[in-house]
Parts: C-alpha cells; structure tokens; sequence
C-alpha cells in the first residue's frame, strides 16, 4: 500500500533525476501523474495512472518505470508487473490472451491473473506494447477503459489501484533524425506513426502528448558519460565481498575507453551496461589468474600500451581524474 507523504511524493522527480540520465522534461511530466496517482486525484472508476512512453531502445523507458516502483514501493520489482510484449507477438489470437489472461475454465490464469492474486496494487507494464498480437489491445482497452479486467474463469479484478504503462520504440528511426525537426514536427511525426500502428481511440486512452504520452529522446555522448561512470561505480565495489578485491576508483581514461568501444549512440545505455559488464569481467577474471595475494587493491585505469584492456595501479595518480568508488 502506497504510504507516501505530500512531501515524500514532492521528492519523487528529483529521485528520478538521480536514476536516470538525459530525460529531465520528460520525467517531470511523469513524475506529475505518479504524483497526482498516488494521492487518488485520477477520475473515479480508472486506473491510478497511465503513461505511454515512447523512444528508441536503452534510453531509460523501462528504468524509470522501476525507478518509479522502487520510490513508492520500497523495491524495483515487489509491485512491477512487466510484460515483455515480444513474448506474446508470434502466437495466435487464442494464444496470446491464455497466456495473459488465463485459458478458459479456470485451468491457467495467465500472467495477469498470477499477479492479481497476489497484488492488490500496484504498477503494470506492457513493454514494447507495439510487439504485441492485435488480441491484447482488446483487454487493454478494458483495463483503461473501467480499470478493470475480466479474466477467463470470470473472475473480473479492480485495476484502480494500479498504473497502466506501455512503452514502444515505433519511431525509433525518427529519433535518429531528431537534429533536423523542432519539437512540434516530432511529435506530430510521431503521433501519426501510432495512429497507424495502434487505433486512435487505443492511443487517445492515455491520455495526451507532453502529459501521458512522454517522449524518451536520443542519449547524447555526454549522458552516457554520465551513466558509464554510474554503472562503474555501482558494480565495482561489491567484488570487495564477492573476491576481496577492493577498487578505490577509476580514470577518466576507463571510461573514455568504454565509450569508443560503442559504435554509436543508438542502443543508449542497454549496450553500453553490458560493455561495462564485459569489461569488468574480462579484468576481473585475469587479474585473479595471475595474482596470488589474498587481498588485491588499486586504482582501475587503461593500459597505455593496449588503451582497450584494464589494468590495476596502486598509487593515485595526480595527472589523472579518478573518481572514487567509496
């Protein structure tokens, strides 16, 4: 159950901010219908919220959300149900609903009716709802609609309590184009690119452009500066309790060397966590081959010779920026 204070719920966009990087306009207005959801200023008879966040991949979509159920919810996941619309896109009509409504006669409840039963509020998420087969936006309708959902032993569930979240990269080419549209052309580009995928009256159910339909844009080179420094910071330290390795911090010159390893912007912060998560791993694992001491601590920086490899150095170096894991 959402306990939040006014003055917790004013913090939630600044919490945001700190997760995700690049978005600023774009989580404020998704900050304002979490807000104004949380305290049951919605419509009576509709859901909490609902949003329909669009942009290319790896630009921060989905991690908002999660974001977002961590502040009010205390955990990232414990009230997030995320569909992975992909996961329904090649079955039949028939098929596509069982598994998410559950097939008739009560014999499966399907991945709605899983959750239902154990969440009486909470956050549902259809990722990449343009994926999906035709036969989910029926349902959907429903659950935006009345905020409810009947499932197929005739159970029916209130969805009031809940927040209706899609997400989509249709567009994602527009995006690459951003540079030569001003904001008005975007969003009347991309308006009319989700009328033609998705029915109007489908769309016209969340709500409007720049409140419930956000537009998540491009990572620039400087963002994902940005959040390659995060995603150091936040893996290297816990290899102190898992190997007795213990990283102080890194160069500048680590995380410049990650970001040339990227050949272009356009899968946002998705590709660049696992090329850190590569990296690490790569390091990680030679550094334990040939060390034989118990305990092994240093500074992380590049190789001069082999700029692409890591290396460990023991001392600060005084002509290099380091940024401090602890």
């Amino acid at each position: 159950m959402i306990m939040l204070t006014i003055d917790q719920l004013n913090g939630l966009q600044d919490y945001l901010l700190t997760q995700i990087i690049g978005q600023d306009k774009t989580l404020t207005a998704l900050a304002e219908t979490i807000k104004h959801g949380c305290i049951r200023l919605n419509p009576q008879g509709r859901p909490r919220g609902t949003l329909f966040l669009l942009g290319p991949t790896g630009v921060g979509k989905t991690e908002s959300i999660r974001a977002v159920c961590e502040y009010i919810y205390g955990d990232q996941d414990s009230n997030l149900l995320r569909l992975d619309m992909s996961e329904f896109s090649r079955q039949a009509g028939e098929e596509a609903l069982i598994n998410l409504i559950g097939a008739p006669g009560g014999k499966t409840v399907g991945r709605l009716g899983e959750f239902l039963r154990t969440h009486t509020e909470g956050i549902i998420l259809y990722d990449e709802i343009e994926k999906s087969h035709p036969a989910i936006f029926t349902i959907m309708l429903q659950q935006l609609d009345a905020a409810r959902i009947t499932l197929s032993d005739n159970t029916t569930h209130d969805l009031s309590n809940f927040f209706i979240v899609a997400t989509s990269n249709i567009g994602a080419h527009t995006f690459q184009n951003i540079k030569h549209l001003s904001e008005r052309r975007l969003q009347q580009n991309l308006e009319m690119q989700l009328k033609e995928r998705f029915s109007p009256e489908f769309v016209a159910r969340f709500g409007k452009f720049g409140h419930e339909i956000l537009l998540f844009k491009p990572l620039k080179p400087e963002h994902l500066r940005l959040i390659a420094r995060k995603f150091y910071l936040s893996l290297l330290p816990g290899y102190q309790q898992s190997h007795q390795i213990l990283i102080h911090g890194f160069t500048d010159e680590v995380v410049e060397e990650t970001l040339r390893t990227i050949d272009n912007t356009r899968n946002g912060a998705r590709e660049l966590r696992s090329t850190v998560e590569r990296k690490i791993r790569t390091f990680m694992y030679e550094l334990l081959s040939r060390e034989t001491s118990r305990d092994i601590e240093g500074f992380l920086d590049v190789d001069p010779i082999n700029p692409e490899n890591l290396i460990l150095i023991s001392n600060h170096q005084h002509n290099k920026r380091i940024h401090l894991c602890h």
